[in-house]
């Protein structure tokens, strides 16, 4: 599967059924998938190398100075309803600060 760069998804595109649609993380052909809504919310950012986002629970947060070998495609959208932009493959996640991690993200 080739994903562009800024380009616009929906789930339905990945074959994601209706089921499904409430998870923000999902597997696709055997890669991690995450996708974020960026809204109030949450505390999710964008930054220059990546993606900033607060977990849901505290059992998600990555502990203090591990870098986790996760790599997933990274999707974003303003608010419920819109399309998924991708952001690109992540290389590796980190805890940004007590209630978030951070997605480092691999450019085109």
């Amino acid at each position: 599967m080739t994903l562009k760069i800024g380009q616009k998804y929906k789930k339905v595109d990945f074959k994601i059924d209706k089921s499904s649609f409430r998870l923000s993380e999902i597997i696709v052909q055997g890669e991690l998938f995450m996708f974020f809504t960026m809204d109030e919310k949450y505390k999710n950012s964008i930054e220059p190398d990546g993606l900033v986002y607060e977990c849901r629970c505290q059992c998600s947060v990555i502990p203090k100075d591990v870098k986790a070998k996760l790599q997933p495609h990274v999707f974003i959208r303003e608010k419920k309803g819109d399309k998924f932009e991708y952001l690109g493959k992540g290389l590796y996640e980190t805890r940004y600060n007590e209630k978030c991690n951070k997605i480092f993200i691999k450019g085109e």
